[in-house]
C-alpha cells in the first residue's frame, strides 16, 4: 500500500493522494504489487511486503523524474527507474518535467537509503541500472510516480514484474485527471 509523503510534498497533492491512496488500498487488498517474479536472483535480503531486495544504496542526486544517481558499495550508479516514463527536463522542458522531477526528490530525496531489485535485464542502452526502488517504508517509488500521475507507465521488455500493476495506476491517474494527465 502506497505510505504517506513527507509532509512539504503532501499538503498541495492532498486531494490527488486521497485518491491514489484509496487505488493503493484497494490494489493491496487484491494482490497489487505482487513481488512474485520468476528468476529472482537478489541477496535474499526481505524487503516491503516480502520483495526480495538486491541491495540498497544511497541517494546522492536526482537528475529528472525518472533518473537519479545511487551510491552502492562505494560505487556511484546511474539509475533508470523501470516502468515509469516521465517528462523530460532536459534539453528541454516539457509539461509537467520539472513537476515530476520534484516528486521523484520528495520520494527519493538525495541522502536517503532506498532499497532496490532488478527484473530481468540488469541495464538499458545508455548503460544505465533498471531499477525498482523501494523507500524505507514500502513505498515502491516507480508505481507512486505513475499513480500520483507524474509520468507513464511504459513497459521495458523484459521487466514486466510490475507492469499489470502500474498500467492500472496509470489508467486511474488518468480518469482522475491527476497530474500531468490534468496540466497537459
Amino acid at each position: 500500500m502506497p505510505a504517506a509523503l513527507p509532509a512539504p510534498f503532501a499538503r498541495p497533492l492532498a486531494r490527488s493522494l486521497v485518491v491514489v491512496g484509496l487505488v493503493g488500498l484497494i490494489g493491496s487488498v487484491d494482490g497489487c504489487l505482487d513481488s512474485s517474479a520468476p528468476g529472482d536472483g537478489g541477496t535474499g535480503a526481505e524487503g516491503p511486503a516480502g520483495v526480495a531486495l538486491d541491495g540498497s544504496g544511497r541517494v546522492i542526486s536526482i537528475t529528472d523524474g525518472d533518473t537519479l544517481r545511487l551510491e552502492v558499495g562505494g560505487q556511484e550508479l546511474r539509475v533508470r527507474l523501470i516502468g515509469v516514463d516521465t517528462p523530460e527536463v532536459y534539453p528541454d522542458v516539457e509539461c509537467f518535467g520539472p513537476e515530476a522531477e520534484q516528486a521523484l526528490a520528495a520520494l527519493a530525496p538525495p541522502g536517503s537509503t532506498l532499497g532496490y531489485a532488478y527484473d530481468r535485464d540488469e541495464r538499458d542502452q545508455y548503460d544505465r541500472e533498471l531499477l525498482y526502488l523501494f523507500a524505507s517504508d514500502g513505498t515502491l517509488i516507480n508505481y507512486e510516480l505513475v499513480a500520483q500521475g507524474y509520468g507513464a507507465a511504459v513497459l521495458f521488455e523484459p521487466n514486466d514484474r510490475y507492469w499489470s500493476d502500474l498500467r492500472a495506476a496509470e489508467r486511474n491517474a488518468q480518469s482522475a485527471g491527476l497530474g500531468l494527465w490534468g496540466a497537459c
